[in-house]
């Protein structure tokens, strides 16, 4: 009798990708005053989530990302050095912090003028919600209804993605 061998256990990490391939970049890309910071950006990816790791500069005085574990939080931290814009690292538990420290007292406006966010999103984007999970469609009812589809359960139109295969070097 054969046995099949386990698999090799996963290993956990963090890893730097293009920044396109985060799945918050579209987002990021609406609500950035300067989104030119994107091209600084990277995808940072636990296990596998990709989120947007943008970098200060311009109107974006800081930035942060919570990995949920200090051990995540401290490989973060040694991807990120020395990569511009990501100047100032700290790592307090499991928080990752770049840039200009964020001033306590700050309203929820000023917290966002200090992240470089605009005030509303950029007109002409529209970001749809994943579908099957209760989100509601901007668009819904603006395309016309996929035959035999349920009432209020039409799908969302094709999105064509491209993806550019550009290998980060940390």
């Amino acid at each position: 009798m054969t046995t099949t061998p386990a698999p090799a256990p996963q290993q956990l990490g963090v890893r730097l990708l293009p920044a396109t391939a985060a799945y918050d970049y579209e987002r990021w890309q609406v609500s950035l005053v300067t989104p030119g910071l994107l091209l600084g950006a990277v995808a940072v990816a636990l296990y596998r989530l990709p989120l947007l790791a943008v970098p200060a500069g311009a109107d974006r005085r800081g930035g942060s990302m919570d990995m949920t574990d200090p051990v995540f939080a401290e490989a973060l931290v040694r991807a990120l050095w020395g990569r511009p814009g990501f100047d100032r690292l700290t790592l307090f538990d499991h928080v990752v912090r770049w840039g200009e420290p964020l001033p306590e007292g700050l309203t929820p406006d000023g917290r966002r003028r200090f992240h470089g966010l605009r005030k509303k999103p950029r007109l002409g984007t529209c970001i749809r919600p994943p579908a099957g999970h209760g989100g509601r469609d901007p668009d819904a009812g603006r395309w016309p209804p996929v035959p035999g589809s349920p009432s209020g359960q039409q799908p969302a139109p094709p999105r064509v993605v491209v993806q550019v295969g550009a290998a980060l070097t940390p």
